[in-house]
């Protein structure tokens, strides 16, 4: 347990850290380097992905999937929530799921059974689901192909958010639906902030100046985004998504986190030293503030005219 000195200075610093600029990036400048990321980093962000996935489920509510015929999901990971869309679907709707991680991929097909080929089509009959490797940038599909498009969490990484938007138009029939999420408020997403702000200010390390995730977190900015590449009828919302860690034990996962990861191999030899700051810090959001950490996402759902 903390002494009561340690517990003020904890809460003036999670003070500080809800107003910092400092945030989390997923490294890359180009496509094939945010693949070779999500290929070396899968299995240990899968391990801690399930609290995102609430997000998935908001977004095939909101398009109502069971009313579309054809779907395609960009970005589709190690698929968490597969077998409750599948149910949910209509049983002769086509679903396309796409990554463009071969690792990823492969997570899905064994998470449903079935052995990944990359490059290959798999499409597994019973259910109309196509699995298949594919850039969200430049897609390969005919165009006015689908009736439903979505993209959970990967716009804002992709190198061209742009181009990516103008292509979910492309592929996308007159009257379709798109769903995307991007991360979104900063001061409720401390997974995300907590760790590069207790770098900087206890202890004075930089990360690596790159992209931020959170630069699409402005919501006039996306519906303006997407307004200008052809869609209409935008709802464009924010939604909180709790992460599973709920006492001490769970705390010690968020290290196997890739981008937590990333960040420890910037400390050199203070690295334990960091380690015990954030479980402290961590521990008083959980047992003394009794909130959750996790990630706050700005949703949006609009139609292609």
């Amino acid at each position: 347990m903390y002494t009561y000195i340690n517990k003020l200075k904890i809460n003036k610093f999670l003070s500080l850290c809800k107003n910092n600029s400092y945030n989390f990036c997923i490294k890359g400048k180009s496509i094939e380097e945010i693949k070779k990321y999500w290929d070396e980093n899968s299995d240990n962000y899968l391990s801690q992905d399930s609290g995102a996935n609430g997000f998935y489920y908001t977004l095939i509510n909101m398009l109502k999937i069971e009313k579309r015929m054809n779907i395609l999901e960009v970005g589709a990971g190690g698929g968490f929530l597969y077998n409750h869309s599948l149910n949910r679907k209509h049983p002769n709707s086509n679903y396309y799921a796409t990554d463009l991680s071969d690792s990823m991929l492969g997570i899905l097909c064994k998470r449903i059974g079935v052995e990944y080929k990359p490059n290959q089509l798999i499409t597994i009959p019973n259910y109309n689901l196509h699995i298949e490797k594919a850039n969200g940038e430049k897609l390969h599909y005919k165009n006015e192909m689908f009736d439903c498009y979505i993209a959970n969490l990967c716009l804002q990484i992709t190198t061209n958010p742009e181009k990516m938007i103008q292509e979910a138009n492309r592929v996308l029939q007159p009257g379709g639906y798109a769903g995307f999420t991007v991360w979104g408020d900063k001061q409720r997403s401390r997974f995300f902030t907590l760790v590069p702000s207790i770098l900087h200010r206890q202890f004075g390390i930089k990360l690596p100046k790159v992209r931020s995730n959170f630069h699409l977190n402005d919501k006039q900015k996306l519906i303006n985004m997407l307004e200008q590449f052809g869609f209409t009828n935008i709802v464009c919302w924010n939604q909180f998504q709790p992460f599973p860690y709920v006492d001490k034990d769970d705390i010690q996962t968020l290290f196997t986190h890739p981008i937590v990861k990333d960040s420890l191999a910037e400390c050199g030899d203070k690295k334990e030293e960091v380690k015990q700051a954030l479980l402290e810090a961590f521990e008083n959001i959980l047992l003394h503030e009794r909130e959750p950490v996790g990630l706050d996402g700005l949703m949006i759902i609009a139609k292609k005219k």
